[in-house]
């Protein structure tokens, strides 16, 4: 920036009526927090609606006006955003978002564009210089919304909108940060052709033009080539030091650019924006060591919990299961929902990486199980330290049994202290709300599924609940073995109790209690398991007991020695035949999510369901 031409002592506009250049900033925070009261708003609507459905009997759905009005006008929007383009497609690299992603983001660019040509005339040297120093304002406004949508605890954008999703708040930290690269290339565009003495601000202007390109130049590497998907795939743990590391650099470098504009409070956006971030990472640790800190005579120290790890047999995956029956008072009040993420690091194995994986439990099973896919990094290092340490303890077993053959090593197990995170992320909706619940999962996205399903099974309000898990092999369903004896058991626990309720001997039930119980005896669950390698057969003890287990429930889970040939009929059909809303949760690849949104956006126009509602979770977003 220069100095030239700038006079602290000015309004927010000049005598022609043309905008300052920091007006701008203050008039894009009016916006955006406008647009986040208004979407709290709405976010405050559904929670009403979810608080009235949840305390109405199942078996008495509204029929209002009102409510048919509700259910026409967001059907309608949602056939209108959730749909995505199947085009210009490659998970690895790229893929085009939703209509509603897309929709959005060209509208947050068009709109930081108007703050940026908004009564600007280029007319003259001064004005180039002007709407350089308005550029330069917009690119320090948005950095609070960067670090705001990076945010994990003091995430207050979530809070508003209502938007927990991982998926989503990381692609607008994308694409705001990309917003920040192109106001300050057009803030760098704008100053050099402004009227620079050089006899008298040489020094100056040498010194902020290096700062600004060296400022630019990390914004640039640090918003668009360092955070390309391939990268971040492949080299997450040293996507994610870098992205640290570079924010930290560019603080600093704005620093020193501003410094001749503090009565401008040019610093006063970027020291939000740090402020934002320090306190995010301080509440963060401070819940960590508040729920991991043990003062107990028996295991005192910084780690309370002891993580089990059980690598399957396939090498690909692994079982990670956190006792929390022993951990003390506090971790006990920590209710999670389903469907939430627990970040979680194990000190002894990777001490400077955590990561985040979906519960695939509930709070009253008193453990965290998670389903964990082995990639590369954290994954792949604690399985090598899972292998090894299982190794170790082979060898200690073989040298106190002599003479005694030892058995083919099928799968490792080994315990680790780990350090835990409160719950984060997941669906904003109650999906005890919903009369037909649908669950659409792949591989391991069905860590997210049953802890929905046994919840919704649980609360017995929805009348109709069914899940699509596709899978590549038959082993692959001994990993969730322990997820799919607990749904039975509470579907059959749910079927007892209603057996109880409605026994002739006991006391006689008023109408409206009987209409309810009434209602949760006719539950129709069905699981259909679709696998792409039909060849797989079951071989070992653990698969053989799976296999008993399925052929007694066959009338629950079916199983289907094939990919789905007709996923858009198996979606149409429980969205047509569904009593009230229905609530749909996906998880699995990127092409997974587009496909069912597809569909569902498709049914939504035509008109021939009570509405619909898509909570989706994606692999590597």
């Amino acid at each position: 920036m220069s100095s030239y031409g700038l006079d602290v002592d000015i309004g927010n506009f000049d005598e022609n009526g043309n905008p300052e250049p920091y007006y701008m900033g203050r008039m894009y925070w009016a916006a955006m927090g406008s647009f986040m009261g208004l979407a709290f708003v709405f976010r405050a609507g559904d929670y009403m609606l979810g608080w009235i459905r949840m305390r109405r009997l199942p078996s008495s759905p509204p029929h209002s006006t009102l409510s048919r009005l509700r259910t026409t006008c967001t059907s309608l929007g949602r056939s209108l955003t959730y749909p995505t383009p199947l085009i210009l497609r490659h998970e690895a690299f790229f893929s085009v978002p939703s209509i509603g992603r897309t929709l959005l983001a060209l509208l947050y660019f068009g709109f930081i564009l108007a703050l940026c040509f908004y009564k600007q005339p280029l007319k003259t040297d001064a004005d180039w210089e002007n709407a350089g120093f308005r550029t330069g304002w917009l690119a320090l406004a948005q950095l609070p919304m960067v670090i705001l949508l990076a945010s994990r605890r003091l995430n207050i954008i979530a809070f508003l909108t209502g938007s927990s999703s991982s998926v989503s708040l990381n692609f607008f930290h994308r694409w705001v940060a990309r917003g920040v690269v192109l106001t300050a290339s057009l803030h760098w565009l704008y100053m050099s052709r402004g009227p620079f003495n050089l006899n008298s601000v040489l020094d100056d202007v040498n010194r902020l033009n290096s700062n600004g390109i060296g400022g630019w130049l990390v914004l640039a590497w640090l918003a668009l080539f360092s955070s390309l998907r391939p990268l971040r795939r492949a080299f997450y743990e040293i996507f994610f030091a870098n992205h640290i590391l570079s924010a930290i650099v560019l603080f600093i470098v704005l620093l020193l650019h501003t410094t001749d504009y503090t009565q401008l409070k040019a610093h006063d956006y970027i020291f939000i924006a740090l402020g934002l971030y320090i306190g995010d990472v301080v509440v963060r640790w401070i819940t960590v060591l508040f729920f991991n800190i043990s003062f107990s005579r028996e295991r005192p120290g910084l780690c309370r919990f002891t993580a089990s790890v059980r690598v399957m047999p396939d090498l690909e995956t692994m079982v990670i299961e956190i006792s929390t029956a022993a951990a003390g008072r506090g971790i006990r009040r920590c209710k999670w929902k389903p469907g939430r993420h627990v970040t979680i690091s194990f000190p002894t194995v990777a001490p400077f990486t955590s990561h985040p994986f979906t519960v695939s439990s509930l709070p009253k099973d008193e453990k965290m199980l998670f389903v964990v896919r082995v990639k590369t990094g954290f994954t792949r290092t604690l399985l090598n330290k899972t292998l090894a340490a299982s190794r170790e303890i082979e060898e200690d077993k073989d040298e106190q049994q002599i003479g005694v053959a030892a058995a083919p090593m099928v799968t490792a197990t080994a315990s680790f202290p780990v350090l835990v995170d409160l719950p984060h992320g997941g669906p904003t909706r109650d999906w005890n709300q919903f009369e037909t619940v649908l669950a659409v999962v792949s591989g391991v996205g069905a860590t997210f599924a049953f802890p929905v399903i046994r919840d919704v099974l649980c609360q017995a309000r929805a009348s109709q609940v069914k899940m699509i898990w596709i899978v590549k092999r038959y082993a692959d369903i001994g990993h969730f073995e322990e997820q799919l004896r607990a749904v039975i058991a509470e579907q059959t626990e749910r079927v007892l109790d209603v057996q109880q309720q409605l026994n002739p001997r006991g006391a006689k039930l008023q109408n409206e209690a009987a209409d309810h119980h009434q209602g949760r005896s006719n539950l129709s669950l069905h699981i259909d398991i679709f696998i792409s390698d039909c060849a797989t057969e079951p071989t070992t003890t653990s698969i053989g007991s799976l296999s008993e287990f399925l052929n007694a429930h066959a009338d629950i889970i079916h199983l289907v020695a094939s990919k789905p040939s007709d996923l858009r009929g198996d979606i149409g059909r429980v969205l047509e035949q569904a009593a009230g809303e229905t609530g749909v949760a996906v998880c699995g690849s990127v092409s997974l999510n587009a496909q069912v949104k597809n569909v569902v956006a498709a049914v939504l126009s035509g008109g021939a369901t009570n509405g619909c509602w898509v909570h989706s979770e994606q692999f590597q977003a």
